[in-house]
């Protein structure tokens, strides 16, 4: 009998087998179908993350490739924390010659210069933003409403007034206590009408020197800051878009705000709370029964002063009207606004909806919603690498965000400056700058000094300081300036609204670059490359892919899919002794069936692969039900989508669902996978089966 026909006889002696144990069979497959569902819809769901994800980390920060100075003491880490500690990553002294190099290599399409650095920013307080309308009050000469905001001062100053007296009995200056509590109490008096009547500007000195240095500084802010070309950016980046304002116009400085950065903590904490609130009841949380819950609603609540204070005296009383009819019944009796706001801050579960609502239609468009305004002026502060505090003004020109990442605080954790001032931040001084200063030194004729010669310079006769006569110009009249002109000089002298050049915008120091390829297929290529060449060519240079980039989260898939093999190796370790079990069981029940092939002639070879041949042919039908199930399943969650339930999953996700995909290798490869390793439990009972002596197996004996 030749190859073929006994390959044939083989074939279907294996089905009448299978179908003669049909039970063992049945058993048998099933475990090998789940096997088979769980490598396949486990394979597309570990490829859709893993395509995902970098989708959303290349097209929205990090691009394919990222460069940074081989001199760095810490990694790169794009997605790193958002404290104030700053890694360091080096410096690449000049931006062009690398640029230019970098965009001579085959396949790279952009190079975006990027540096990143921390900064704070100081908010208002309460009694700064009374100040101010007061201020303004007295400049219209609206006496009405210098009484009413007053009298939010003086609410003010009664709270100030119990802070004092705690201060005061551990003040290791009671003096200065007692002082403190003076000046409260002149405010508190009667008297102070009649100052602010008479001398207005001396007044609001008084308050501004005296009263507002006693209440704490307003909200401290932590802004992450990535400087790069911004126009190139928003090119490069497809996700990347404006959502409120506009974009830094060519050649200016600026900020751009992240958007979730900007909900999260440049809101007013009422709001901010409200928003919390709300997203928690949309998760399926409930207010009452949780006491956490309820004890944030009265800690919101009971800030209604901070709304209070922002109302002008002519929209106290319609908005006071207008949230009791809100509120209904349940509205309290008193006329009072300070027991009307804080009761209608006071929600529960049936009544969040409406006030939520209420809040955004009726009191966000009479206060300050942002504490960072957009199209305002802040101040950033942060330290230089050099160790010195560093300060200045810029412009907020809009906030951003990133397409389909709008709800992950990871994605909108990095504010965008533009590279000027990321220089500035950083304390690097641009060519320009630096000529700059010494053009003044020369001007100024200041020289440099031996510490030998130190002494003689500045006493020695002719020094600085030594005895030589000195006269003073008198300085010539001038014409008086209005004060509204001062005011104006002084603010914008508070900005630098220069319209720089592209090459005083990009040329210079950066930390590191994005690399964007027009295909992420030649990664391994144009790194080996950009390695020789900065070698080659001495630009110090190191080269990560975007996952190594984005630091822990990029390492994300690598425990994900860890994680996933050791669930499926589990799985298949006790289908495995299952499988086998069963097998030598099998085995066992049909001894006299092999004693009888055995005494006709058939071979132990004969033997073994006709029980590997059934198991082929159940794991071949089981693999197409098993893939067949997983399609359909794979199929459904492409559809319906797999909820990111925690932020660091909107990332990986590349936005709130997965919409998972299988392929025909996730096919091929589950059916394989799960026939070889049925193959790998069937062959100790086939080995067994075979060595059963035909006489022994004909009585139906072991």
């Amino acid at each position: 009998m030749n190859s073929l026909a006994t390959l044939r006889v083989l074939v279907e002696m294996a089905i009448r087998d299978l179908g003669a144990h049909w039970v063992k069979s049945l058993i048998v497959g099933s475990l090998l179908a789940f096997g088979t569902f769980l490598v396949v819809t486990g394979g597309a769901l570990l490829d859709s993350i893993s395509t995902s994800m970098e989708e959303s980390i290349t097209s929205s920060l990090a691009g394919h490739l990222q460069v940074y100075s081989a001199d760095a003491e810490d990694s790169l880490e794009l997605f790193g924390g958002t404290g104030m500690g700053s890694a360091d990553l080096g410096e690449i002294d000049e931006w062009g010659p690398v640029r230019d190099t970098i965009l001579g290599i085959e396949h790279v399409e952009h190079a975006v210069p990027m540096g990143i650095t921390q900064a704070v920013v100081f908010g208002r307080s309460e009694i700064d933003r009374v100040l101010e309308a007061l201020g303004e009050a007295v400049d219209e000469g609206d006496v009405g409403r210098q009484q009413a905001l007053l009298g939010h001062v003086r609410t003010i100053a009664a709270t100030l007034r119990e802070e004092v007296e705690s201060r005061s009995i551990t003040s290791s200056d009671p003096e200065r206590a007692a002082e403190d509590l003076a000046a409260i109490e002149e405010v508190m008096s009667a008297d102070f009408d009649a100052r602010l009547a008479e001398d207005p500007g001396e007044a609001l000195i008084f308050l501004d020197t005296r009263i507002a240095p006693l209440a704490q500084d307003g909200q401290l802010y932590y802004l992450r800051c990535i400087g790069t070309d911004l126009d190139e950016f928003s090119e490069v980046f497809d996700r990347f878009r404006i959502v409120d304002g506009q974009m830094i116009p060519e050649g200016r400085r600026g900020l751009l705000l992240s958007k979730r950065f900007y909900e999260i903590w440049g809101k007013m904490t009422i709001a901010r709370n409200l928003d919390a609130f709300e997203d928690r009841i949309e998760e399926g949380k409930r207010i009452a029964g949780d006491a956490t819950f309820e004890n944030l609603v009265k800690a919101n609540a009971a800030q209604y002063q901070r709304i209070l204070f922002q109302l002008e005296p002519g929209e106290v009383g319609p908005l006071m009207t207008t949230l009791k009819g809100v509120m209904g019944t349940a509205a309290p009796d008193s006329e009072a606004p300070e027991e009307i706001l804080e009761a209608f801050l006071l929600v529960d579960d049936d009544t969040f909806a409406a006030r939520y609502a209420a809040f955004y239609e009726h009191i966000a468009p009479l206060i300050t919603i942002y504490e960072l305004p957009v199209g305002g002026v802040i101040t950033l502060r942060g330290f230089t690498k050099s160790g010195y505090m560093r300060a200045l003004n810029v412009r907020i020109w809009g906030t951003y965000e990133f397409s389909g990442l709008e709800k992950s605080d990871l994605a909108g954790a990095s504010n965008l400056v533009d590279l000027v001032t990321f220089r500035d931040l950083y304390g690097k001084m641009s060519a320009a700058q630096q000529a700059e200063l010494e053009d003044i030194r020369v001007e100024a004729g200041i020289a440099d000094v031996s510490r030998d010669d130190a002494e003689a310079a500045l006493f020695g006769e002719g020094g600085l300081f030594g005895s030589q006569e000195r006269t003073v110009e008198e300085p010539e009249e001038e014409e008086l300036v209005e004060e509204e002109e001062l005011d104006e000089a002084v603010s914008l002298s508070l900005i630098d609204d220069r319209v720089y050049s592209k090459a005083e915008m990009v040329e210079g120091m950066v930390l590191n670059a994005a690399v964007i390829l027009d295909d992420p297929v030649h990664m391994p290529a144009v790194t080996a490359e950009i390695e020789s060449l900065a070698e080659s060519e001495g630009l110090g240079l190191q080269v990560v892919d975007w996952q190594t980039a984005a630091g822990i989260v990029g390492q994300l898939t690598y425990v994900l899919r860890g994680v996933l093999l050791v669930a499926i190796f589990v799985i298949f370790l006790v289908t495995l002794v299952i499988i086998n079990n069963t097998m030598v069981m099998a085995t066992m029940d049909r001894t006299t069936e092999i004693g009888t092939m055995r005494a006709i002639g058939a071979q132990r070879r004969f033997v073994i692969v006709l029980f590997l041949l059934e198991t082929v042919i159940l794991g071949l039908i089981s693999g197409a039900i098993g893939g067949g199930l997983a399609i359909a399943f794979v199929g459904w969650l492409g559809h319906v989508g797999v909820p990111a339930v925690q932020d660091i999953l909107v990332l990986l996700f590349a936005g709130p669902r997965l919409y998972p995909t299988l392929s025909l290798g996730n096919l091929l490869t589950g059916v394989v996978v799960v026939t070889a390793i049925s193959l790998l439990s069937t062959l100790y009972p086939s080995v067994l089966a075979a060595r059963v002596p035909p006489v022994v197996a004909m009585r139906g004996k072991e």
